[in-house]
């Protein structure tokens, strides 16, 4: 049975969380009531002292400073290597026993629904993007998905997570022009509910997709020049697109940027750089369904998605998650990328979370 839940005990008495979510000021959302309910759904107290967010800093400081290393890597199997950059600047961000609260669309109580999160973000023109949309991304998530409740569990997911990325890129846009950063990041967001569905968010050029039997079912498009409709629409803008001469490399934004979406890069925003990802449909999970693979496109320098399928299917202990993740990157290494890689891998079928009522 779903956990119920009838208010936030480590709020005080004077902000208690009532089953009204209009109840709730904005105030006691964005300060004291994160720190509450990210205790409550990972069962750790200690994060609240953690989360209490401390008046005399700055918000370029305070945007930095979330502390999510205890939850934002909870039973995930990745492997991130800087391989021949001269920096790393891919983030992972993953947690596969996350509780949401919900709603319920009968009588209007409140239950605990289980989700598994897992994100990459693949930086550019330094970390800066790539590191905030990493430590903001599950508590705003969390957030967006406990404000933006419906009837309809898929669709505020949905909705949350669109909000999460776009709000990421407004806030770290404005960081980015006060201090003139130039960063920008790629986003690549699965969702897993109840081990059984999986909607995925991506902007830029990192990948999700399933080995499914000895197939890959690849979940994500990149955003680039070769996309006609992306093509148009950042022209439409005043984007000028040159010629990359590289036949694995699309035609460059303004002679230099190959995406047509990213978080940051505020530079180009002017012209038709967007942050609103592209979401697929939630996927129903099957018994052929074995592995969720998101990455970096440094892993796809060397190697397609149906070539990692294939490496995973042919490792002669694939049930090591974690060795398989290490084994991935290095052979995408030794194969010639000249990128970061960072993958994660999620064993499909496995119980991670308590069962949960299904709201599909």
């Amino acid at each position: 049975m779903a956990q119920r839940m009838d208010a936030v005990p480590c709020l005080d008495k004077k902000k208690q969380l009532r089953t009204n979510w209009k109840r709730v000021s904005i105030t006691i959302i964005y300060g004291s009531l994160i720190a509450c309910v990210i205790a409550i759904l990972t069962n750790n107290p200690i994060l609240v002292a953690k989360f209490k967010p401390k008046p005399e800093e700055k918000l370029v400081k305070a945007n930095y400073s979330v502390d999510l290393s205890d939850i934002s890597t909870q039973d995930c199997e990745f492997a991130s290597i800087q391989g021949r950059r001269k920096y790393q600047e891919d983030r992972v961000t993953c947690n596969l026993d996350l509780s949401i609260p919900f709603f319920k669309p009968d009588d209007g109580g409140l239950d605990v629904v289980g989700v598994g999160v897992v994100a990459v973000f693949d930086g550019h023109i330094g970390s800066a993007a790539s590191d905030m949309a990493s430590k903001l991304f599950l508590e705003k998530f969390i957030l967006k998905s406990y404000a933006e409740q419906s009837s309809n569990y898929r669709e505020f997911l949905n909705s949350s997570l669109v909000q999460t990325i776009e709000e990421i890129d407004a806030e770290f846009s404005k960081v980015a022009l006060e201090h003139e950063l130039y960063s920008g990041s790629t986003a690549v967001v699965a969702v897993i509910y109840n081990n059984s569905h999986v909607l995925v968010a991506n902007v830029g050029d990192s990948k999700a997709f399933i080995c499914s039997g000895s197939s890959a079912k690849e979940l994500t498009r990149d955003h680039n020049a070769y996309r006609l409709e992306e093509r148009a629409r950042v022209e439409a803008s005043g984007g000028v697109f040159t010629h990359s001469y590289n036949n694995n490399v699309p035609d460059l934004l303004m002679g230099h940027f190959p995406m047509t979406r990213a978080i940051g890069d505020v530079s180009l925003k002017k012209y038709g750089i967007i942050a609103t990802p592209e979401v697929t449909d939630w996927l129903h999970l099957t018994s052929e369904d074995e592995y969720l693979v998101v990455a970096s496109d440094g892993i796809f320098e060397s190697l397609s998605p149906q070539k990692v399928c294939d490496f995973i299917n042919q490792a002669e202990d694939n049930s090591d998650t974690s060795l398989l993740a290490q084994q991935l990157v290095q052979k995408a290494f030794l194969e010639g990328s000249s990128d970061n890689l960072s993958v994660v891998l999620v064993q499909l079928g496995v119980e991670r979370v308590s069962p949960v009522v299904d709201y599909f």
